[in-house]
């Protein structure tokens, strides 16, 4: 039996000789050459050009625990304790979140999503190659969800220029890059499904945004939106529903850019005064709201204010802005909200039956009549006093009949906090009533003896 398998090894091994003999003989059948200039289509040349420039921000939060007070001499604590002492807290554990970013100056400033860092203390930025930089906020803006970090490095940090948006294609290929669930330098591509798109959330309103298909996932998050050429359109921002159902929405770069140049050179962004009040145009009683007009009435014009300046009138029916329709007051104050500090608005105005255009000047409010304003929305003088050697912010005076008023507040009341955010001077409760502006509401933590609450106000 072993002499047989011998005499068959011995076959084998003859037959497998006689056979061709190639050097590289492989199991299975090679490609033929393909051309590599065809495989770089205008996609993958835009990439190329990119993708150094995006990065991944990893934002390390701060939980910070309130100590217990221990108590102190000054009659306001021994009488009041915790009301009036400010609280002491001790360090408490990180959490790491990751978003992406886009560097768009050779200084490495990096535009990111407000949402991305907004509770972050310490921040590193990860580039393509591996590196990882240092990086800190040079300012934040959350009613348009937009921030910007600077790159703590000397080094030169590959950049993308901001492109434009107002000339978007339905229908034109777009690319995102990002750090989806944490995979760095994720490309997808797919189309301008929408411009000048609003949507709803569970709490408000958003509004003009470019929708896409291109696959927008967490972690997405402030990434850059390219065309076919690699010109940076938009910031990655947000999704519909929980899961990526290939709707995608990126915040357009003419309004990111106006936003991150206002938070690079003033730390934050300069909302202009118009001097012009709108409300919605309420139907009238039996008539069907669908076939009424389109737009919202001015409520009030104030004297010597642009608007008035301009020729607008109480009970003008404003249509559109800037060639944008407006259909609520609360898309009309969006649209005027990012007008840049000396910038002219052209607005649409119904007035009876006549049809005209009129020019609407965003200017900077000084802290003076930004004071008043908010005296005028909510009613409330507020000034200085001393209460057992710290400084705080009190109501001085209460306007009868007016929201502050009709909320219960009374003279001497203490303002703790404006849209939670401590305060003790005046100084800074007009700097953060200015932000306030913004988001259109004004949220105060008032404080009377043993009892504290918080109470909200519009300011439009």
């Amino acid at each position: 039996m072993s002499q047989l398998r011998s005499l068959l090894t011995f076959a084998s091994a003859l037959a497998v000789a006689a056979l061709p003999h190639h050097a590289d003989a492989s199991v299975l059948p090679s490609a033929p050459p393909t051309s590599v200039a065809a495989r770089r289509t205008p996609v993958v040349a835009a990439v190329e050009r990119v993708r150094g420039a995006v990065v991944n921000v990893a934002t390390e939060q701060l939980v910070r625990i309130r100590v217990p007070s221990r108590g102190g001499d000054s009659m306001a604590e021994m009488l009041f304790g915790d009301l009036f002492e400010r609280p002491r807290y001790r360090r408490g554990y990180q959490v790491t979140s990751l978003g992406s970013g886009v560097v768009v100056s050779p200084e490495g400033h990096v535009l990111t999503n407000n949402h991305v860092v907004e509770r972050g203390v310490r921040f590193r930025v990860q580039l393509v190659d591996g590196r990882e930089l240092g990086a800190k906020v040079v300012g934040t803006d959350p009613s348009s969800d937009l921030a910007v970090l600077k790159l703590e490095s000397q080094e030169r940090i590959p950049f993308v220029p901001p492109g434009r948006s107002d000339d978007l294609f339905i229908g034109e290929t777009v690319i995102a890059i990002g750090n989806p669930f944490g995979l760095a330098n994720t490309v997808t591509t797919g189309v301008v499904s929408a411009v000048h798109r609003n949507f709803k959330t569970e709490d408000r309103t958003l509004f003009d945004f470019i929708q896409t298909d291109a696959s927008i996932n967490p972690g997405n998050s402030g990434g850059p939106l390219l065309n076919i050429e690699g010109q940076l359109i938009g910031v990655n921002t947000a999704i519909l529903g929980e899961r990526n159902a290939g709707i995608g929405f990126a915040i357009p770069i003419d309004r990111a850019k106006r936003i991150a140049e206002d938070l690079i050179q003033h730390g934050e962004v300069r909302e202009g005064y118009t001097g012009l009040e709108v409300q919605d145009l309420a139907a009238s009683e039996g008539s069907d709201a669908r076939k009424g007009p389109r737009g919202v009435s001015v409520a009030e014009v104030e004297s010597g204010s642009p608007a008035a300046v301009a020729g607008f009138h109480r009970g003008d029916v404003l249509e559109a802005v800037d060639g944008q329709p407006v259909d609520s007051a609360e898309e009309y104050r969006f649209r005027v909200r990012d007008l840049p500090i000396g910038s002219v608005a052209r607005v649409e105005v119904l007035r009876g039956k006549e049809r005209l255009t009129l020019p609407l000047r965003a200017v900077n409010i000084s802290p003076t009549k930004l004071e008043e304003l908010v005296a005028r929305l909510t009613g409330i003088q507020v000034g200085e006093a001393r209460i057992g050697g710290d400084r705080y912010v009190v109501a001085k005076a209460i306007r009868r009949g007016s929201p502050a008023a009709r909320a219960g507040m009374a003279t001497g009341d203490l303002i703790r906090e404006v849209n939670s955010r401590e305060v003790s001077s005046v100084t800074e409760f007009r700097k953060l009533a200015g932000k306030a502006r913004r988001s259109g509401q004004l949220v105060l933590l008032v404080q009377r003896g043993y009892v504290a609450e918080r109470i909200a106000f519009g300011l439009d």
